[in-house]
């Protein structure tokens, strides 16, 4: 079977992991987290996310590779997991 390259898949705060979005690249990734979380800020509603790194959903597991939150500053902080 070929190799298929990476995705990332955005989890937010506690979605059902099928739910996470697929980007091709990384920066996606945290660009759609960071307008997700600059949306609900303005609700006064905080959020986090998790980035799952996996060829294809099937591949998908439990315990992220990056966390994401919003910092206190507007920037997104991104922590290994």
């Amino acid at each position: 079977m070929k190799n298929l390259p990476n995705l990332y898949f955005v989890r937010i705060d506690n979605d059902y992991l099928e739910d996470s979005k697929a980007f091709n690249t990384k920066q996606g990734a945290v660009a759609y987290f960071r307008r997700t979380a600059e949306e609900l800020a303005r609700y006064g509603q905080a959020c986090s996310a998790s980035i799952h790194i996996a060829p294809r959903m099937n591949d998908v597991v439990e315990y992220p590779d990056f966390v994401l939150s919003l910092g206190v500053r507007g920037g997104v902080h991104i922590e290994k997991a």
